[in-house]
């Protein structure tokens, strides 16, 4: 063999174990179909895109330490290569010229089993691939970016729209699994998980562990409901039925009352899997030359459940693969809150982000003074040397409800935290969970669905004191998520971070919060108070406790609002900085739904300015009215036209945006400026 056959026959080892070492974890995908997106529709230089959809075959080695990390992975079958086995469905988005693609590939953590990204980026709407507005203006498929999702999540619905991840169970094994229950409505039974989910069904119906509690408010004393109020069960015809995933109540569940319930589960998931399928579907994307799809970089972007997934993620170490290298070059969390936990543990429910919010919530290493423990959103990442960039944006509710204000403060409350260079955070300033539909409306789709279709179309709607806040943030995520590509490709820093701080007084208590703007309104008394909990660890994801045991509350500072009732600080969009309203983060109960001291999760409000000096002091409202404010709606536009602007200037907003912005903002003037309106 000559020197040329020699070195060629080099190289071709060397790329067989480059392919063997990274496919050790993904086996293999099928694909099972591809489709023309929009009907081979062109997006400038990127071409037409096409869909992939298939499934992924994973197979995780118990003895590779880097697998340590996953809760009870060792626990769980294994095939006759002493593997454990598991498989996701997988869509990918990419230009149907691969040479035309960015070298990008961007992961979107399904949500629930749902496709998020091209909601929020692409501003895209509707649930079918075939739809036009489904890609929205295709922001992102103009820049070449390969878009690919998986499931993550067992336990969910069967619907055809939903990425499911299908993982073995660990058999024989039993725990405690709880959670609360918050009806609208009064109904006799209820699913005993979250949002639609397949629960854990009860191992037990008759021990004696299980029990449920019930506290007219979230913070009310809880008391025990005799056990013979209650089964496992649901109404049939008018009979009651045993049903191990259902809960029964004696004269129907309180609507606005809080339940718990606590029972005997078994045979756990390995709900780990789903970071582990993230990690690995990336490696192979990025290092498997047999790969469907090929990239240099790799993004993640995940929403609320989604964006509580990627803070686990980096806290857990995942993001370096078997082989030690980056996963993730820059990531996009938004409304995630300060929760850190819920996707792998023992028994975990990654739908239900109240049993998530703890320690730690911040990307500096910290120590809890209360427990002693010391830890950081970005401990491993750092000893690992796979930091990548962050941006965190959150809304106002995630401060009232989520201890959003942990993300930039010390654990007591005490001080603002200089966060590494790697970190931006953002407040989306007066904004809610989630941007509803134009106009507001006091109604909003429950924020709990019971588990089947027809169960959720006749559920009632959660009615709030106030109309709900549609405040649009989706075009300064687009402008963010432009400025973090220019960061990870070309170092090009994005705007500093924009949160109220305790030191300039704009990050505050709720008894200093400015009460001007809520004259003629119920104001909430307290953002939503959260406990430390403890649940016993001795093995790092097994709870041996059973609801945890509650600590003191982690303190909880909430934005402070100017004489109009609009936060002070954090990026405000044009319809803030020129307002025809007050916009919040939270939104209390209808007393029609119970409970009407407590926030409706997830919830801000809106409640519009008088439209007349004659009816400012009928109402007795301190704030100016309309009139008072804008002569006409030329003036009103014009200013919106320079608050925008200046967004575009400090890369807030996207030029292309600006019309967007003044269409939305003559839509709202019409509607605030309306008599139909009071």
């Amino acid at each position: 063999m000559n020197r040329r056959g020699v070195v060629t026959l080099g190289v071709l080892l060397l790329l067989s174990l480059q392919a063997t070492l990274s496919r050790a974890e993904v086996t293999r995908v099928d694909v099972a179909t591809h489709e023309d997106a929009l009907s081979g529709r062109s997006f400038g230089a990127a071409g037409a895109y096409e869909w992939i959809i298939g499934r992924a075959y994973f197979a995780l080695d118990p003895s590779n330490a880097a697998n340590d990390i996953i809760t009870d992975l060792k626990l769980a079958p294994r095939n006759t290569d002493g593997r454990v086995e598991f498989s996701a469905e997988m869509i990918i988005l990419r230009p149907k010229d691969p040479a035309r693609a960015n070298g990008v590939v961007l992961f979107d953590v399904a949500n629930r089993g749902r496709l998020q990204i091209l909601s929020f980026l692409n501003q895209g709407t509707g649930t079918s691939r075939t739809a036009d507005a489904y890609l929205g203006d295709g922001l992102l498929m103009k820049q070449g970016y390969t878009i690919v999702w998986i499931g993550w999540e067992q336990g969910l619905p069967v619907a055809s729209d939903l990425v499911h991840l299908v993982g073995p169970v660990i058999k024989d094994v039993r725990g405690m699994v709880y959670g609360d229950i918050q009806v609208s409505a009064r109904v006799t039974d209820v699913s005993l998980a979250d949002r639609g989910n397949i629960p854990y069904p009860v191992a037990d119906p008759r021990a004696s562990e299980n029990r449920l509690t019930v506290q007219a408010a979230r913070d009310a004393t809880p008391r025990l409901v005799p056990r013979d109020a209650w089964s496992f069960g649901r109404m049939q015809n008018g009979a009651l039925v045993d049903d191990p995933m259902r809960l029964y109540l004696k004269g129907g569940f309180e609507p606005g009352a809080v339940y718990q319930i606590v029972y005997v589960a078994k045979d756990p998931q390995v709900v780990g899997l789903g970071l582990a399928g993230v990690r690995d579907v990336i490696t192979w994307v990025r290092h498997d030359p047999t790969a469907l799809v090929h990239a240099t970089r790799a993004y993640a972007f995940g929403i609320s459940q989604s964006g509580r997934f990627l803070r686990q993620f980096l806290h857990d170490g995942f993001n370096a693969d078997t082989a030690g290298r980056q996963v993730f070059d820059g990531m996009m969390i938004h409304i995630a809150g300060g929760s850190s936990r819920g996707f792998n543990e023992r028994f975990a429910q990654p739908s239900r982000n109240g049993l998530s919010r703890t320690f730690p919530f911040t990307d500096v290493e910290q120590t809890d003074p209360e427990t002693g423990t010391r830890d950081g959103l970005l401990t491993k990442a750092q000893r690992q040397g796979v930091v990548p960039t962050l941006i965190y944006t959150s809304s106002s509710w995630e401060y009232w409800g989520s201890l959003a204000s942990n993300i930039h403060t010390s654990i007591d409350g005490s001080t603002d935290l200089d966060l590494p260079d790697t970190s931006r955070v953002y407040l989306l300033a007066s904004t809610q969970h989630i941007v509803p539909a134009f106009p507001p409306r006091y109604s909003v789709p429950p924020s709990s669905p019971p588990v089947t279709g027809a169960e959720l179309m006749a559920a009632p709607a959660e009615r709030g004191q106030l109309r709900v806040n549609t405040l649009n943030y989706r075009p300064v995520l687009r402008a963010l998520f432009v400025a973090l590509d220019q960061w990870v490709q070309s170092g090009t820093l994005p705007p500093p971070s924009s949160v109220p701080r305790i030191a300039d007084k704009t990050l505050v208590s709720r008894a200093q919060l400015n009460m001007k703007g809520f004259a003629t309104v119920t104001a909430p008394t307290t953002p939503q108070l959260l406990p430390r909990l403890d649940a016993g660890e001795t093995t790092r994801g097994v709870p041996t406790v059973i609801p945890p045991r509650e600590g003191k509350a982690y303190v909880a500072r909430v934005p402070q609002v100017d004489d109009d009732g609009n936060d002070v600080a954090g990026i405000r969009v044009p319809e803030l900085t020129v307002p025809l309203a007050t916009h919040t983060g939270w939104n209390l109960r209808d007393p029609s739904i119970g409970a009407s001291t407590d926030l409706i999760q997830m919830n801000g409000s809106y409640n519009p300015f008088p439209r007349t000096v004659a009816e400012r002091e009928r109402t007795h409202d301190s704030r100016r009215a309309i009139e008072e404010r804008y002569p006409s709606v030329q003036h009103y536009l014009g200013l919106i036209a320079q608050a925008a602007h200046r967004l575009v200037d400090q890369r807030f907003l996207l030029s292309e945006d600006v019309f967007q912005v003044l269409t939305s903002a003559e839509a709202h003037w019409a509607y605030a400026t309306s008599p139909e309106v009071k």
